[in-house]
């Protein structure tokens, strides 16, 4: 399940995903990213991930697609729980020109504020 927030002009865009991401969840987080494009660049993005169990394969091929967008990302945050790995250096290396943080959910106020910064 994705839910996406903050699509309007001079919000910040959350993205709060639980349990499998699904290719309609993957399609979800384009067409919020995309809307947010046409309106702002930079995009500053704050990700939330409860209780993860994977991504389908089909969702992992979506999320390919999502590659066109990254040169409009300046900074995202992940907020998440335990169920999440983590950042790892090979993320950091497909995305270079992205400022990225982590934090752990009793932290999310602390990553919209860095976002925000």
């Amino acid at each position: 399940m994705l839910e996406a927030n903050g699509e309007e002009q001079g919000e910040l865009l959350e993205i709060t995903t639980q349990k499998t991401a699904t290719q309609e969840d993957l399609q979800k987080f384009k067409d919020a990213l995309k809307a947010k494009t046409l309106q702002e660049e930079p995009v500053n993005i704050l990700f939330i991930f409860k209780n993860i169990d994977g991504n389908t394969p089909k969702a992992v091929m979506e999320a390919l697609k999502i590659v066109l967008y990254l040169n409009s990302i300046n900074k995202s945050a992940i907020v998440a729980d335990e169920t999440f790995t983590g950042i790892d250096e090979t993320i950091q290396k497909l995305i270079p020109s992205v400022e990225l943080n982590q934090y752990p959910l009793e932290e999310l106020e602390d990553a919209r504020n860095w976002l925000r910064a």
